[in-house]
Order: structure tokens, then C-alpha cells, then sequence
């Protein structure tokens, strides 16, 4: 939700299926309210009750731009989200679209790669080096770029 009118960049798998999982239970939880508290609910759009139709009006936008980023995450433009209005295998299609990891690491086309910013996973810190320990990286960097044609002290 802090990325509510966001269609740019990419969500990664984690982000996209969390979202999905809080607005369900949100939107089941509205609906459990009207049902027990309201005692409203009739079968059919307009017979839902006005906490669940609230919960459904506030859901709509950035249901649409979760997905459209986790299409990007997966290399794949925005407009693949129209297929969901093919009737029957639409909505089945880009719910399959929506478990394919991503393209590869790194950025691709519509952004910097979320796992690598990601609020979810803390980056790992650096740990400093001793002496010993930087000495011998060194050496073995020294001995990778003299490559394993050219002569050395060592043999």
C-alpha cells in the first residue's frame, strides 16, 4: 500500500504474494463483519455490505499495480495484466505469470532488482578483514590476474 499509484520499477515474488495474502484476509475479515455484526449480505456485487465494498474499492488500484510490477519483475511488460479479461484461461494464465521468478539477477529493463532492496531481507554488512586475512585475499587476487600461462616465482 506505500506504493499505491506506483506502475514503475519491480516487485519480487515475496512482496507481491504478502500483499495478496493481507488484502484476502482483510477482505474476509470485512466480509465477516458484515455477515455477523450488520447481518447484510445478499449474493451478488451490489448485495455485498459497506465494509466489504469499501475493503474491494480500496483494494482495486493497487492490486493492479502490484501486479503490474511483478509482471516487470518477471521480465515481462505491464500490458500482460489484459490478459485476465480472456474469459476462463485469463485469469488462470496470469496467475501462473504471477509465481515465474524473476529474469535474472541484477536490474533488467524496468528497474533495479527488488531482492536487492528489499525491506523484507536486510542486506548482509560487511565484515572487515584482518591483516592476515587481506594479505592472503590479496596474494590469491595477484595470482588470478597473472592468469595460468605466465611464470611465477612458486613453481
Amino acid at each position: 500500500m506505500l506504493r499505491y499509484f506506483e506502475c514503475t520499477g519491480r516487485s519480487s515474488r515475496t512482496q507481491y504474494w504478502v500483499y495478496t495474502l493481507v488484502s484476502l484476509l482483510l477482505l474476509f475479515g470485512a466480509l465477516y463483519v458484515d455477515i455477523a455484526m450488520l447481518g447484510y449480505f445478499r449474493p451478488g456485487v451490489s448485495g455485498l455490505g459497506p465494509l466489504t465494498l469499501f475493503c474491494v474499492f480500496i483494494h482495486v488500484v493497487p492490486n493492479i499495480t502490484v501486479t503490474v510490477r511483478r509482471l516487470h519483475d518477471s521480465g515481462r511488460s505491464g500490458w500482460w495484466y489484459w490478459i485476465s479479461l480472456v474469459p476462463f484461461i485469463g485469469g488462470i494464465w496470469l496467475l501462473v505469470l504471477m509465481c515465474f521468478g524473476p529474469d535474472g539477477y541484477g536490474a533488467n529493463a524496468y528497474g533495479d532488482d527488488p531482492r536487492e532492496t528489499s525491506t523484507w531481507a536486510p542486506r548482509a554488512k560487511a565484515v572487515p578483514l584482518s591483516r592476515a586475512q587481506a594479505f592472503v585475499a590479496d596474494m590469491d587476487a595477484r595470482r588470478r590476474a597473472r592468469g595460468p600461462w605466465s611464470p611465477s616465482s612458486e613453481s
